[in-house]
């Protein structure tokens, strides 16, 4: 085999050399091809297939929105461990310039952050400097106000090839250039003056950019999951979370064509199971929140879990939480892909409704659930972990029913939880307290209005923390309490930590093996934010999002708590400085 001819470049041809191709001219072809060419184009953000495919093994970046498509939310990173987690001091602070919630988290790609804000905000930032590359405020209507649920929130982007990916609150998703910021397309999903929005990642799985919208509560709006093209943004496929006519299947379990606007949104970003190309999607309360008496029947697939076909769409299964749920307690949590210690290929489930379940994914057969914090709305349970509810608990219409456990924001709200593969054990962010609720039997559907038919709604004290389980067998293992509901992601590493904000404005480092404290600093405003971690040349750093506020209940507490806290929003980086 001959060599390809050398070519030896004057100094002031070198650079420009890189600018067209390299062909082989030898005139006896080199490996028998007559035209050997390459361009290259240098990507410094370039995220290929096979990045997120592996994206649980990479310990320097953080692909997807739970890492991997596992959402572990665990990383390999140990350089900030419990031996030095005490010098861990914040290097660089981004100020988002808009207040209301902040529930994002930094997506990193060798060494550039990308993060949203409220207001349909992003920023591309360097990771160890926080000096902005390129940021892009996306023009929201003015009109819009009054057509959000949980104040002008963003959970995130998704990165793929060479485009970052938002979905925005009047319903469209848009592509930037990663480099740049520049919009490479911009598509409209849905109608945002019946209640629809987005305010979720999307999650990139096979060429395909999906997401789910949100908008069941105000204005029962059908739960859709869609798939885009990357490229172009044209829809590949969509698959609704509940009956869109009277021959679907499972409109029989929505009494008297309750489906029509029986919500079910798909508001939070789903897994993806690589071993059996399955996607793992959650579909919403079902709507009026708390009346389930006009919509007798099981209410599919709200409250569940929908395995899906990646490629198509189409569903395979699913399993239910609280079937014909009368508390708002939705379904939409993460699912946390793990083989556990007795070979089971399983999904981890903290829900709303006060349990974390532990579900084989292969079927969707229940292993078993256990009690977060104190419930009593269920009073014990049938074949497959089906709830069967304690009267007592279900709201009526001529009294107010009193101390319903856990209260609408749940015994975990949607705050991600994380599964170490150093301990074994799951860490769930929880919420302790209750509520109370009077039904009102008169309030009709209104397009683009809240459909709760309640007539009170009140919530007793909150308390909350951070508690440890035993993922295979469901132990409690250790809890952290605290005066206040968890309103934060976690994290946790192979440093032996476990990473939790909290709604005092703290960053947490704990013990991961016994929940012991190691590490607090104050940001300034509560946190409602994930934290990430990742690492620029070889150094690791830890990210949070802070900036309180949001859905549920817990923030009508808000004028009290404000006497000693803040608003603001922003983006805070920890390192470990010699």
């Amino acid at each position: 085999m001959k060599h390809l001819p050398s070519l030896r470049l004057l100094p002031g041809l070198a650079a420009l050399a890189l600018a067209f191709p390299a062909v082989a001219v030898d005139p006896e072809p080199p490996l028998g091809v007559n035209k050997l060419e390459a361009t290259f184009k240098w990507r410094p953000n370039y995220v290929s297939d096979d990045m997120l495919m592996n994206a649980d093994k990479d310990a320097g970046n953080w692909l997807n929105y739970g890492k991997g498509y596992d959402a572990t939310r665990f990383s390999q990173l140990g350089q900030i461990n419990r031996d030095n987690v005490d010098k861990l001091v914040p290097v660089w602070n981004l100020s988002f310039g808009v207040n209301d919630a902040q529930d994002s988290q930094a997506i990193a790609v060798n060494g550039t952050l990308y993060v949203t804000a409220s207001q349909n905000k992003v920023f591309a930032v360097d990771g160890a400097t926080g000096r902005i590359k390129w940021k892009y405020e996306h023009s929201l209507p003015g009109d819009l106000g009054p057509f959000l649920c949980c104040e002008a929130i963003n959970r995130g982007v998704a990165v793929y090839k060479d485009m970052v990916y938002m979905a925005t609150l009047d319903t469209r998703v848009v592509a930037l250039n990663a480099t740049t910021g520049k919009v490479v397309w911009d598509v409209k999903l849905g109608d945002y003056t019946s209640g629809d929005i987005y305010t979720s990642a999307p999650l990139v799985v096979r060429n395909k950019v999906i997401v789910g919208n949100s908008g069941g509560d105000l204005g029962g709006n059908a739960g859709r999951i869609t798939a885009l093209d990357p490229d172009t943004g044209a829809k590949v496929w969509e698959t609704f979370t509940r009956p869109t006519s009277p021959d679907h299947p499972m409109a029989k379990t929505w009494a008297n064509d309750s489906w029509q606007n029986g919500g079910a949104s798909a508001w939070l970003t789903g897994s993806y199971d690589v071993e059996t190309n399955t996607l793992l999607w959650g579909g919403g309360n079902p709507a009026p929140d708390f009346d389930p008496h006009v919509r007798k029947g099981d209410n599919l697939y709200s409250d569940s879990t929908i395995a899906m076909d990646p490629d198509t769409g189409k569903i395979k299964f699913h399993f239910q939480y609280t079937p014909n749920d009368a508390w708002d307690y939705s379904g939409n949590n993460e699912t946390i892909l793990i083989d556990d210690e007795k070979g089971r290929k399983v999904w981890l489930h903290g829900d709303r409704n006060g349990h974390l379940y532990s579900i084989d994914r292969i079927n969707g057969k229940c292993n078993w659930v256990v009690p977060i914090a104190r419930v009593n709305w269920v009073k014990s349970w049938a074949d497959n972990c089906r709830p069967i509810v304690n009267p007592d608990k279900i709201p009526q219409y001529d009294k107010l029913v009193t101390d319903i456990a856990p209260v609408l924001d749940g015994g975990k709200e949607w705050h991600p939880a994380t599964y170490s593969h150093r301990t074994r054990l799951v860490y769930i962010p929880f919420i302790d307290s209750s509520m109370n609720i009077q039904l009102k039997r008169d309030q009709q559907f209104e397009r683009g209005k809240w459909w709760l038919r309640t007539r009170e709604l009140t919530v007793n004290p909150y308390t909350g923390g951070v508690k440890a389980f035993n993922a295979t067998t469901g132990k409690l293992v250790w809890t952290r309490p605290q005066s206040y509901p968890a309103t934060s992601g976690l994290l946790s590493t192979a440093g032996g930590l476990v990473f939790a904000g909290d709604a005092a404005g703290f960053l947490n480092a704990l013990h991961d093996e016994t929940g012991e404290a190691l590490w607090r600093f104050n940001v300034g405003a509560g946190i409602h934010g994930n934290p990430t971690t990742f690492t620029v040349d070889g150094k690791q750093y830890v990210s949070i999002v802070y900036g309180p506020g949001g859905g549920s209940l817990w923030p009508l507490v808000y004028d009290e708590f404000f006497r000693h806290q803040n608003r603001g929003g922003g983006m805070m980086v920890f390192a470990v400085q010699k």
